[in-house]
Order: C-alpha cells, then structure tokens, then sequence
C-alpha cells in the first residue's frame, strides 16, 4: 500500500465527509420519502413509515463524519502552524467533535430499535429509544452548530477575497441554526417549517468543506 500524506488523507476527510452524509441525508429524506405524516411531531407515524433500507442507510452518516473529524483535525494542525486564530478554531473543533458524537450516539440507538425477536420490553419501547436518540442529537446539534461556527470565523481569518466572503456566510449559516436550535427546543410547533431549512443548510456546509479540501490537498 502507497504512503498518503495528512494533508490528502485530512482534505479527502473535508471532501467527502459531510458531502455524503448530506447525500444520504437527501435520499432517505426526500427519495425514499421516509417523512412520516409530514409533521415531525408525529413521532410515531415518523419512525413507523421508515424502511428497512432508510435504517440501514442511516448507519452510514456516522462513518462519514468521523472521518469528517480527521479532515478537522489535520486543517485545525495546518491554521496552528501557518496561520492564526488557532484557539478559536479549536474551541470550535471541541463543539464539532460533541456534535459528531451525539450524531453516532443517536444511530447507535436507533439501529437498536431494529433488532428483531426481542423479548421482555414493553409495547413502544422503540419509541422512546429513538425519542431518546432524537434528544440527544438535537442537542449536541447545536453544540455542533456553535463549534463550525468558530471553525468558520477562524477560517474567515486564514482567507482572503470570494474564500473569505465563502466562510464568514458559513459562520452566518451557522448562527442561524444555532437560533432555529433553541426556537425547536422552546416550540415543538416550528419544526415543521424549520425541518425545511435544514437540508440547504447542509448542502452549503458541504460544499465550503469541500473547498477546504481541496484546498489542503494540495499543500
């Protein structure tokens, strides 16, 4: 096997990372129409509309963003020694890491709801696992938004011109989620319009990161 440098092995991390858990995001979501009722708060008819390529699918995202963290991890090495606002970028690491945990943590729970000939748990415990699960990904979801949110700012700093102006609209994407986050947490009757501006989010996140990779590649 060929030797490969941190800086290809960290920007493919970039590249592909959130651009295929966003893939995956889209096809269970919006191809395999994997909605539910079409309110999110109907948690049951939520879960119960999922199929059984959705849940095996929904395993993959968590693989994706680990190596996700790399690619982080190996640009954070890269601004701390060529570049500033290294601190910052790596309160903003600390938040992305919680977030990328809670995401695995969450898979982690909901693919438990799939194990078949279970006995001995009460009727709908699969519901409060994957309630459980949801939980814990919404909330390590804004801690998430916050650290790319100073990963953004920090990057903002090491850039110039149109890549500049690229992550400071990052940073403001970011901002949103973190104020679309607590209007979820304090009113469950948002979710449903909020649920839409979820996807372009990720799109946007995906395809800066990829520039971030394609970047550090070639250094």
């Amino acid at each position: 096997m060929g030797n490969i440098s941190a800086n290809k092995l960290g920007g493919l991390g970039l590249l592909i990372g959130p651009g295929f858990a966003t893939v995956i995001f889209l096809v269970v979501f919006m191809v395999l129409g994997n909605t539910g009722s079409g309110d999110p708060r109907d948690f049951q008819a939520s879960f119960d509309k999922q199929s059984d390529l959705a849940h095996i699918l929904g395993l993959l995202p968590g693989i994706s963003l680990i190596f996700f963290l790399y690619g982080i991890n190996t640009l954070y090495n890269h601004v701390r020694e060529n570049g500033q606002n290294e601190a910052l970028f790596r309160l903003g690491g600390m938040g992305v890491f919680f977030g990328i945990l809670g995401i695995v943590v969450s898979i982690g729970l909901n693919s438990g709801t799939q194990f078949g000939g279970l006995s001995g748990l009460p009727d709908g415990y699969q519901y409060t696992i994957s309630l459980i699960g949801g939980a814990i990904q919404s909330y390590t979801g804004l801690i998430f938004a916050i650290g790319f949110t100073l990963i953004a700012l920090a990057v903002s700093s090491n850039k110039d011109g149109v890549n500049k102006i690229f992550a400071y609209v990052v940073a403001l994407i970011g901002l949103i989620n973190i104020v679309v986050s607590f209007i979820n947490f304090a009113d469950t009757s948002t979710w449903q319009s909020t649920f839409i501006i979820t996807p372009i989010t990720y799109v946007v996140i995906s395809i800066w990161t990829a520039t971030l990779g394609l970047d550090l590649m070639k250094k």
